[in-house]
Formats: C-alpha cells, structure tokens, sequence
C-alpha cells in the first residue's frame, strides 16, 4: 500500500511554507479516488492557504495498476540518481524470479510530468498501445506547426478522451495561448500498428521505458533509413 509523507514547501507566490502530502506510489485498485484526481489534473495541485495560489508539484511517485497490469514511474528530474534506480529495477526484473512472476505481463513506463501521467492512464485504460499513439502524434505534428501562429510554441501534444465519451482528441499545449483541440483519425492509429508491429517490439526494451517523443521520432527514422534498430 501507499507510504504519504508529510513535507513543508514555500509558495511560489508569496514564499509562505505551505504542507503537503507526499505519496510513493498509487495502488489501484486500491486508491480509485486518486486515481480520479490524476485523471483531472489535481492529485500534483497544490494550493497556497496564504495566498490562495495554485500551482502543480509533480514528484516521483509510481502509479500501479494491478488490474491491467501497468507500472508508471513518474520520474520528473529523470536525473542520475533516479535513472540509476529504474536501471537497477530493470536489472531485478531480469534476476529476480520472484519478481518476475509476480509482475508478469506488466508493461513498465517512465513519464515526466503529470500530464504524461494522465495520459498513459487514459490510453491504458482504453486498451490502446502508447507506442503507436506516440508514433502517431509524429504524423499530426508537422500540420499543427503550419497553423499556429509564429510567435506561439507548443509545450505539448496529449491524447485524450472526448467530453462524450465517444471518439478521441489532441489536445494542444502553447506557451501562450488556451489549448487547443482537434480530432484523431484513428484509421492512422490502426495503420501505424500493422506496418510497424516488427520494428516497435525490436525497439522496446525490457522494463521501464520511456515512450516519448524522441523514442517515436526514432521508430520512424529506422523505418525511413531501413536499419536495424537496437531496443533501448
């Protein structure tokens, strides 16, 4: 079950010490009312009591999912300290037979922030695959850039449910501006599947990875120059 740690942080705003609860880990199904808040963006919320402002505080923490069978790491840092520690797990993964048979057919991911939390979850939970969304996101991104604006950025493009519970949407992060939504194409999603099943398994590693933007961008390079890819 979750260890919560109670620790003090000053408000951004106002530098007022503020508590918060700390959690390791999200068990589900155990924990379904957090598992609410990270699906809405809230679990990382804090709130200054002073100042009333609110702010998001990603830190490690590791979401499980015992019933589909998913471990995330959210590892926001992902310096040596901590890529160390998901080497060292993956290591267990491939000695510790008790381990391993507790654990099997678990899919392991590595994220950054909370909004990549929320995302894998959701994706998990549609039984979709993240590698192929990801690999997808490529497809849309080139589109998006000719349309925005050239003074604005984009911080980030997530998968998400649409509000009728029918159909899937981007949404699109700026630096600058409201987000923006736009229709998936989930044909594409299907395509991507089928023509690239053989090189996506080659190039997902045992244990934790981190499925993201680098990793798809690598996915379609080896498919363009026809090499061979090594898994990570």
């Amino acid at each position: 079950m979750s260890e919560i740690t109670k620790q003090k942080i000053p408000c951004p705003k106002c530098g007022k010490l503020i508590d918060i609860d700390v959690w390791d880990s999200i068990d589900i199904p155990y924990e379904m009312e957090q598992k609410e808040k990270v699906l809405h963006n809230t679990f990382f919320k804090q709130t200054c009591p002073e100042c009333q402002f609110s702010f998001p505080l990603a830190y490690k923490c590791l979401y499980n999912d015992m019933e589909q069978k998913y471990l995330i790491w959210l590892a926001p840092r992902l310096e040596e300290e901590e890529k160390a520690e998901i080497a060292e797990y993956n290591d267990k993964l491939k000695t510790d037979n008790r381990l391993r048979l507790a654990q099997g057919g678990y899919t392991y991911r590595v994220v950054r922030n909370d909004n990549e939390l929320r995302e894998k979850v959701l994706i998990f939970d549609e039984g979709l695959d993240d590698r192929y969304i990801e690999t997808m996101k490529l497809v849309y991104v080139p589109a998006f850039k000719k349309n925005i604006a050239k003074d604005s950025k984009i911080l980030g493009l997530y998968f998400d449910k649409k509000s009728s519970g029918e159909g899937y949407q981007w949404v699109l992060i700026f630096d600058n501006k409201p987000p923006v939504i736009a229709d998936i194409n989930m044909d594409i999603y299907e395509d991507m599947k089928e023509k690239l099943k053989d090189l996506v398994e080659e190039k997902t590693g045992e244990g934790f990875v981190q499925i993201s933007a680098p990793w798809a961008m690598d996915i379609m390079t080896s498919r363009i120059d026809g090499t061979k890819p090594q898994a990570q």
